[in-house]
């Protein structure tokens, strides 16, 4: 591979998975072509180290989500968000799409200012927008706003507490394992 011009674009996530598996079939030979060769080790290690990072179970692109992230999906978010009256910079609609925010917390983390640019019904639209074109929260993972609300308690707590009452680990407020 040559660079031919250095930061002429900015890659997603879902692309630069695309990009990997590709590598790899080209050296295994399933990629068409039939042409198998020795992939370097450390080339290897590369390709398998990223690729787990990318598919990971708390990764959008994990293997229950993968399905709805494509270049169509990326297009859509943009067209909708900027339907909506939506400023978005680019490289936080490249985030949002590489993030996939499930919350309000989530999407402040992204984009900068949020409060001052959007009242809060801006921001909740904006997350409609998401699920709409990257698909709503999966079922097993926990939508942490939505379990506070159906919680009902009104107390604000952290979110990885929040997750050991409703069958995830148990854990402190600090993040760590509790033995049960």
């Amino acid at each position: 591979m040559k660079i031919l011009e250095k930061s002429s674009s900015v890659l997603s996530n879902w692309e630069v998975l695309n990009i990997v598996r590709e590598q790899k079939a080209e050296y295994e030979g399933t990629d068409g072509t039939g042409r198998a060769r020795p992939m370097p080790a450390n080339l290897n290690r590369i390709l398998t180290d990223v690729e787990s990072q990318l598919t990971a179970a708390s990764s959008p692109l994990s293997s229950a989500a993968r399905g709805r992230y494509s270049s169509a999906a990326y297009r859509a978010l943009f067209t909708r968000a900027k339907a909506a009256g939506f400023a978005i910079e680019k490289a936080e609609l490249l985030m949002i799409f590489n993030l996939r925010p499930k919350s309000l917390a989530e999407l402040d983390t992204i984009m900068e200012e949020l409060d001052s640019r959007y009242d809060e019904a801006q921001q909740e639209e904006l997350l409609a927008i998401v699920r709409e074109c990257l698909g709503p929260v999966d079922e097993g993972e926990m939508d942490v706003d939505a379990a506070a609300a159906a919680e009902g308690d009104g107390e604000a707590t952290d979110a990885r507490h929040d997750l050991h009452r409703f069958g995830g680990a148990q854990v402190d407020l600090e993040g760590m394992a509790v033995q049960a």
